[in-house]
Formats: structure tokens, sequence, C-alpha cells
């Protein structure tokens, strides 16, 4: 190994270089000797020991990139010149340092410097302080170089020209070399020491002190001492291969203070040679290196955290190494391709992709080796392939890093399958939406949330009259708030831009064409996701046909009422006119019956005894007709008044007592102990529960059963009529309660009646606030039951 020696206190010093051609030093009696500088490779990290030793020198330096700039300014060089580091660092240097009139001459020089390591001669010239001062110096130049051997960085030493001028802050004027060496490393931040090849500490620099140890204590003392203990193997394996290699190592170890306390360093370890080139020792740096251990653990717990994290996603989190095979799989991958950790790790990539998609990974090659791709940085949409064969869409982004100069990859999948489907459902929605919009038969405008229409069908225009060459400006882009449209439509339009929807009836959109029609329009806003108003809709039907129909309807209506009132006056006068005549047949059957009735034969008094019955009916008929015409007039009312109900009951069971027992039909009662006074219209509840009665009875089988039962309800009375007769099918249920309909309504049917008794029932429970219903079964009877409310 080939090197140059420096000389500290006598001790020498090796750092390696590139080239016999890497050293550029000045002549010996340079008041501070570059030597070592060139020969530093400028990307290992003893440059940042370098910029240190830099730092500590007292002479101006300058480390200057390929552009020229400023890339570091020793402290020295700031104090001299007035400058602070920051004025300095990433400005052009001679714009910061040389007079104008002399740039060009020290651009071209620097041109040399780099094209030529070898001719780096010292050249005069003038400097400018912060305060724009001139001070005469002299430059001397070396080269720092990178991993190839190239020129990366020119250092240059500024010397004054003058040894008895003093800058401004100079307070580090040093004679001779050897003593700006001392100054530099005991004026170090990090500790410098040197051993023998025994591990003997044969020089430490002052700044040990730092750990609570004194320079003195620590000489001809084993190196190893300054350690944690658990740490002491690690120093002497490193030493141990620094000396049989005549190299350089770095190891992370504990340092351990008089008091116990540990810190966290780094030594930098490298062999000291004498110059014969003998190894005599070991030079070393200890660093503290607390504040990198501590990023360090934060970046392993943000490590740790991430890697926790991908593991749990619910995305499918994948890496793959350089040849696509697969070195993490999380749970999110396991939930959507089915495949568990153990059979995913060491497969490739591409088996979660259907055939069709494996292509992307042809070339692949090119990818590691260019670390470029389409794919890379963006978002696409593919297929995934699950184990079951099943292809998927999917969101897919890449990405990838290096490490150790290999290359990895990582893909984040998402299942966009329900984003897919709700995509072609808004899809579908649209086309229907259109399908509507243009083929429906009502007309269909849209407009903006300002009133201006900016859409409508081929149905509006054929509604407003407007020909299809006028359609924009006539109707595209007519503002409804605007003062040619209807008063009527513009409330509308405002109502429906405020979020309400709201309904016009009338003629109003003439104004847009020629035609007149009279119309129905329903406005409606467009409400965004985000609960903004876009404008409205409006609805328009053309109800030229239904305005006919309903016309037509109302006009049938009055006719059809004007033809029942004509039927109910006919009814009123014809009850009218018979029951005056019946009257008198009734009244003088009546006289005979009580005057002669004993002196008539048999025969003769069946004959009166129908004719009083007949004429009984006959009046019950009219009565009926009467009440039903009076129903549809609608003059029936009620006449309330306080009536016990139980006694109403047993009035009626008295009264159908006689019909009952020609049958052999029992009457039961039974009444909630609950009921007693109500309100109601006696005759009208009389005639509803007579009605019930009487077809229970006509219905009724041979020694049956009828009971009337009343229930106390809550605000209501529920009172049934129940019998065990013939009972009724559910196909004749839908007839009953309607004027004049008999379940039997042939000419040799076996019961009597009009059909009229059930519906004058209804009516008269309606107007208790009541309703009334049936259930029955064929053969099993019948129970009527009827409700009328408490509340009247």
């Amino acid at each position: 190994m080939t090197g140059e020696i420096l000389n500290i206190k006598g001790i020498p010093m090796i750092f390696k270089k590139k080239s016999p051609e890497a050293v550029s030093s000045t002549s010996l009696e340079s008041e501070i000797d570059l030597s070592f500088v060139p020969s530093m490779n400028f990307n290992d990290s003893c440059f940042e020991i370098l910029q240190a030793y830099i730092d500590a020198v007292p002479s101006m330096l300058l480390v200057l990139d390929s552009n020229q700039m400023i890339s570091f300014a020793n402290e020295f060089l700031c104090q001299t010149l007035d400058f602070t580091k920051k004025e300095l660092v990433g400005h052009i240097w001679y714009e910061r340092l040389i007079v104008s009139d002399r740039w060009y001459e020290v651009k071209e020089m620097y041109a040399k410097w780099a094209e030529n390591s070898k001719d780096h001669s010292d050249i005069e010239i003038t400097i400018l302080d912060k305060h724009r001062q001139e001070h005469p110096v002299v430059l001397k130049t070396g080269c720092l170089y990178d991993r190839k051997g190239n020129i990366s960085r020119i250092i240059v030493q500024i010397e004054q020209q003058i040894k008895q001028v003093n800058f401004a802050s100079n307070q580090y004027a040093i004679g001779s070399t050897e003593d700006k060496y001392r100054s530099l490393v005991e004026n170090s931040v990090d500790t410098i020491l040197a051993t023998d090849t025994a591990g003997i500490i044969i020089y430490i620099s002052p700044s040990i002190t730092t750990y609570g140890f004194t320079p003195e204590e620590l000489i001809f003392k084993e190196v190893t001492n300054l350690f944690f203990y658990d740490d002491q193997n690690k120093i002497i394996r490193s030493l141990s291969i620094t000396l049989s290699n005549s190299g350089q190592t770095r190891v992370q170890v504990r340092l351990k203070n008089p008091n116990g306390k540990t810190y966290w360093v780094e030594l930098y370890a490298q062999t000291l040679l004498d110059s014969d080139g003998h190894v005599k020792g070991i030079t070393g740096t200890i660093r503290d290196i607390a504040d990198r251990k501590a990023n360090l653990n934060t970046l392993e717990m943000a490590s740790d955290m991430f890697i926790s994290q991908a593991r749990s996603a619910s995305d499918a989190i994948i890496f793959s190494d350089e040849q696509g095979n697969i070195i993490f799989w999380n749970r999110g991958a396991e939930n959507l391709f089915f495949y568990t950790v153990d059979e995913a790790l060491g497969k490739h990539i591409s088996m979660i992709m259907p055939q069709r998609y494996r292509h992307i990974h042809q070339g692949w090659d090119i990818v590691v080796s260019t670390g470029r791709s389409w794919v890379m940085g963006n978002t696409i949409e593919l297929y995934g392939l699950k184990r079951d064969g099943t292809e998927f869409p999917i969101e897919i982004s890449h990405s990838s890093w290096k490490k150790d100069g290999a290359s990895f990859f990582s893909v984040n999948i998402r299942d966009i399958t329900q984003r897919v489907l709700n995509e072609k459902e808004m899809r579908e929605a649209k086309d229907k939406y259109k399908m509507i919009f243009e083929k429906s038969p009502l007309g269909i405008i849209h407009f903006d949330s300002h009133g201006v229409i900016t859409q409508c069908n081929k149905s509006f225009v054929d509604i407003v009259g407007v020909e299809e060459a006028s359609i924009i400006g006539n109707i595209i882009g007519f503002d409804l708030l605007g003062t040619d449209a209807n008063e009527e439509i513009k409330k509308c339009v405002t109502v429906v831009i405020s979020g309400k929807p709201d309904n016009f009836s009338g003629s109003s959109f003439s104004f847009m064409g020629t035609r007149d029609t009279p119309i129905r329009a329903s406005f409606v806003p467009v409400i965004t996701e985000d609960e903004a108003i876009a404008g409205g809709i409006c609805i328009v039907e053309d109800i030229t046909e239904s305005k006919k129909a309903r016309e037509a309807l109302i006009h049938a209506k009055n006719v059809a009422e004007e033809a029942s009132r004509t039927k109910s006056e006919f009814l009123s006068n014809v009850t009218h006119e018979l029951r005056t005549p019946l009257n008198s047949i009734m009244g003088f059957s009546d006289l005979l019956q009580e005057s002669v009735e004993e002196k008539l034969k048999e025969n003769e008094r069946k004959y009166l005894n129908n004719i009083i019955g007949s004429s009984k009916d006959l009046l019950d008929v009219i009565n009926n007709i009467l009440d039903v015409s009076n129903i549809e007039a609608g003059k029936t009312n009620l006449e309330f008044e306080e009536i016990s109900l139980p006694d109403l009951i047993q009035d009626v069971k008295t009264e159908m007592y006689v019909f009952a027992s020609k049958k052999s039909i029992e009457m039961q009662i039974e009444v909630d102990p609950q009921v007693g006074l109500i309100k109601a219209d006696r005759n009208k509840l009389q005639q509803i529960l007579l009605n019930l009665v009487n077809n229970a009875i006509k219905f009724g089988k041979e020694q049956g059963f009828v009971k009337i039962r009343v229930k106390q309800m809550p605000d209501m009375l529920h009172i049934e009529v129940i019998d065990n007769g013939i009972g009724i099918s559910a196909e004749d249920k839908q007839r009953l309660f309607k004027p004049f309909a008999q379940l039997d309504s042939s000419s040799t049917r076996k019961y009597k009646g009009n059909g009229i008794g059930l519906f004058i029932a209804k009516h008269f429970v309606e107007l208790h606030g009541g309703s009334i219903w049936v259930e029955s079964e064929i053969g099993k009877g019948s129970i009527f039951t009827f409700s009328i409310s408490l509340k009247l």
C-alpha cells in the first residue's frame, strides 16, 4: 500500500490514496501540508473525519465542487474574513472572495486544476473579506477523488502573502507545520488516539475529557479499558484485523466513563506506519454517535411500525426480489388471493396474474438494471387471479428500492370489484336515464342553478311547439328566471333552486313557442353528493286529452247525480203515494179484525190475517225504500239521546220473539256488565239490530239459536249478532251491504227479502262513527259485528 506520511508530535499517520498521482503537495516550507487531503476517498465516511480536521486547521481552507461552488469552508477562514459558513457554502467561490476583474483568470485556473491534478502551482492573488476589504494571499490547491479515481472536489488553501499582516480574526498564528498539526488534533471534537501494536495507548487527544477521563491517566493503559466489558472482544477483534491487514476498520461500541456511564461511540482505526512503511501500531478516532443511534432507533421503530401496519393492512402488500420471487406476503394478500404466507413466499409474483398479463414480467431484467418501467410510480387497473382460478378487478401500484446493490419491488393491491360494479351500475343507470329522457312521452328539461335551460328532450319540443331549427335559443339557453318567463314558472324554479320540489298546472310554457298547451309540470332539485344544488329538472305532461276526459267524467257524474236525484224524488213520491192507500187498508183491516173476527169463519180469519201481515211487510218495504232514498239524497240525520242499551236489546228480543218461536230458535243475550247508558239514535240503532236479528232468524236452523253479545272496548262498543244457520260463502260476502243485493235472486228463492236491510244498517252504523263486518262459513253460521263510537 502506498501512502503519505504526516507527523503529529512525532507520531506517523498513514492515509490510503488511490494512486501515486493522487497526492499533490506544496513545498516543504508551506505553512500547512495538504499532502494528506487528496489521498482521501471522497465517498468514504472518512471524509467526515477529514472535515473535522480541516475545521480545526489554523489556516484558511475551502472545498469546491465541480461547479466551483463552495461545499465547505473551515472555521479559520470564516473568522479571518468575517463570514459565516452559511454566507459561503452554496455560492460560487470567486464571486464571494475574488475581485471581479480577475474572475476570468480564476475560472481558467480552476479548469487547469480539474484537468491536470499534477499542475497545482501557487497563485498570488487578492481576496475580499465580508466588508469588501482586499487582502493579498497565495492560493494552493489539492484534489479529492471519487471511487472511480476521478477528481470530484478541489481543496484550496489560502495563505497570507505577508506573514506580518494579521487578518481581523486571526487568533491562530502558529509558526511550524508540526505545531499546526498538533493544534488540528488537539482541537478536534472527535477523540484522536494512537496505540502500539499491543494496544497500549501512547497518545490520546484532550477531547477525551468529554467522557470524564484525562489524557494523562490513560497513557500506557490498554485501549480496551475505555470500553464496556461486553464490547471489549469486539474492540480486540477489530484492532487485530486492522494490524493483520494493514487496513482500516470501523466498529460501534459503548465507551464507559469512570462513573460507569456509557456512551455509544464509533471507533475508526487504521494502521500506524513509520517512515519505512513498517507497522508501528494503530491510530484511531472515537466519535460520539448517540444522536445517530437515536435516529437509527427511531428509524427502526418506524420500520417496525410500517411492517406491523403492512402485515395487518386490508389491502394486499407484497414485496419481491429482482427475480420477481415473493419475499413478503401480508394478511390482506392472504384474504385476497387465498394463499397463506408459507404457500406464497418464494413463489413468483406472476402466480397472482392472469396469463394475459404475465408479459409484464418479460424483460424484467431491463427494469432491474435501469430502475425504469411504465408501471413504476403509477396506479393501474388490471385483473388478479385467485387461488381457485377466479379473476377479479384490482388496482395496483408499484414502487422499488435498492439495498446493498440489490433491487427490490413492492406492490400494493386493492380489490375494486365493488367499485367496478358501482361504476357499471352507474353507467347502466345513465344509459337507462338517457333512454328514458329521449324516449319518454313526457317533456323533460334540465336547468342549472341560475335557471338557464341546458337540456331538453323531443317530447318537450313537441309540447311547446318549437321547430327543431329553433331549439337553441328558444329553449336551450333560455333563462326561466328572465323577464320573458311566466311568473308562476319563475316561482317554481326559484323554489327548486332553494332545494325544494314544486308543482305547476296551466299553459305557461306557451311563451317559448306558438302552442298554448295545457300542461301539468313537476319541478325537482338536482342535489350532488356533497349536498350542493346543481340546478333542477322539470317533467312536463301534456294534459290536453286527460283534461278532455276529466271534463267528460265530470259531465257523466253530473248526469248520474241528476239521475240519482230524479230516482230519489221518484221513490219518495212513489212511497208517499203508496203509503196513503196502504194506511187505509191496514186501518180498516185492523178495525175489521177487532169488530167481527169472532164472527168470521176459519178461512175468513186466515185471509184477514194474511191481509194484515202482507200490509205490514209492504209498509216495511216502503219504509226501507224511503230510507234508501233519504240516504242517497243525504237527508239522513241522527237524533241523539241517552238510552239504556240493555233495555233496547231486550225490546228487540221481545219484538222478534214470535218470529223466532216459529222455528224454535232460542234468543240469547250477553251484555258486558260495564255497558249502561250510551248516547245514540234509538230508532236507528234499534233498526240496525232488528235487521240483523231478522236475517239471523230467517237464515237460522230449526231449533237453533241467535245470540246478541255486547262488548265494551276503549271508546267503542262492539255488538255481535251470532247464529248457527246456513252460513255465507266467501264469494257472496263481497255482495253484502250493497243496495238491493240478494244472495238468492232467482224467481224461486226460498227466503223473502228486498236486499236493502244490510245496506241501511251499514249506513246507520257509519253515521254512529263505526263500521260493520261479517265472519261466516258455510254450514257453521255467521257473526255480524258492528261498532259504534262512545265519543259522539
